[in-house]
Formats: C-alpha cells, structure tokens, sequence
C-alpha cells in the first residue's frame, strides 16, 4: 500500500501496521508531532468522511488497497479557520429560532418548515465544528466546564430538545414548536458564543 501524505508519496511507516486504520493513526501522530492535523482521507481514490473512518479502515488488510492518500494542515491554521467560521454564523441563532417562533405562532406556519431544517443544519454543523476544533487542540469537548458543568451535559440537553421540536413538527403541535424555539433553543443558541471563546481560549486566540 503506497501512503501518500500532502502530495508526497515517499512515506514510509516506521512500523508494520494491523490494518489500514492502523497506518492512518501512524500518519496523524507524525503529523501532530509537526503541528499538523489530518483535513482528508481517499481510500484507492474514494473519499472517506471522517464519521465513516473507523468503519471503513478498521480491520480493512494493507494488501486489499493500493492507497492511502492523505491531506493535512497546520492545526493552528485549521483552527483559526474553523473557529471564524464557525463564529460568522453563531450570532444568527437566536435571531432565527425567535424568528421561527413568531412564524409557527402566526398564520403561515408552514412557511417555517423548511426554515427549521436549516436551523437544525446549521447547528449540527456548528456542534461539529466545535468536536473538530477540539480534536485538533487535543481536548475532549464533553468534558470541558461550561456555565459550572461538562459540556456533555448541554449537548445531551440540546440534542434532546432539538428531537423534542423535530417531534412537535411532525405531529403538527406548532405551538410547542414555537415555545421550544422560544424558550428552550433561543437561549442555548445564545451560548455558543460562549463555547466559541472558550475554544478560542484554549487555542490561544484572541
């Protein structure tokens, strides 16, 4: 198996690995050790999304791909990115749940259907946002105190509200809907500046 890193196919593994997962966590600990931090992985020229990782390289024989290619960035770099970008939508959320509010409140609440799928979008991507930063500042996001508690314990009430309001929109309950946008999500959207600056603060930006 040819391991291609950044465009360079002259990687050689210092040691013999068990699978293919094996050699790619051979890969990201070489490249933290220079600052660097794994952004993609093509397996024989697919692309494997970095949820799918463990499931598509673990146990996977050296012999049974050709190559493994693999793109990094500086880990400073890539966070600084991420956070920007993820700071860009943030101020939006509680704007929009309260907005979506007033929508399934009013007299066209089915204009806010697709409008909440897009919120429940952006969230996910901002919650993934925030596991990749830490992955890359190596900390473990649940863990990290928040308000005088885990974070584990916010996102397990977030996600549970989030269905909470899925549910209302299916069975068609939308003044529950707008009450959890209101009262329940607005707020929590309002936190995630703070868990920004937290994150910012362990990566040593200002």
């Amino acid at each position: 198996m040819d391991v291609v890193v950044d465009g360079k196919k002259d990687f050689a593994l210092a040691t013999a690995p068990a699978d293919v997962m094996d050699a790619l966590a051979s890969v990201s600990e070489w490249l933290q050790k220079q600052d660097r931090s794994i952004v993609s992985v093509s397996l024989d020229g697919e692309s494997i999304d970095s949820s799918r990782l463990v499931e598509a390289l673990g146990g996977k024989p050296i012999d049974a791909v050709q190559c493994l290619d693999i793109q990094s960035q500086q880990t400073s770099q890539l966070v600084k990115d991420a956070l920007a970008e993820m700071e860009s939508v943030l101020p939006e959320l509680p704007t929009v749940c309260r907005e979506l509010a007033r929508v399934f409140q009013g007299a066209e609440p089915q204009s806010g259907y697709e409008p909440f799928q897009q919120l429940a979008g952006i969230w996910s991507h901002v919650k993934g946002r925030q596991a990749m930063i830490a992955h890359a500042l190596g900390v473990e996001i649940d863990a990290m105190p928040y308000n005088g508690r885990p974070l584990a314990a916010a996102h397990k009430e977030l996600n549970t509200i989030l269905s909470e309001a899925a549910g209302a929109l299916e069975s068609g309950d939308l003044i529950l809907l707008g009450d959890l946008l209101e009262y329940e999500l607005a707020p929590r959207a309002e936190h995630e500046a703070g868990i920004a600056s937290l994150l910012r603060e362990k990566a040593g930006l200002k």
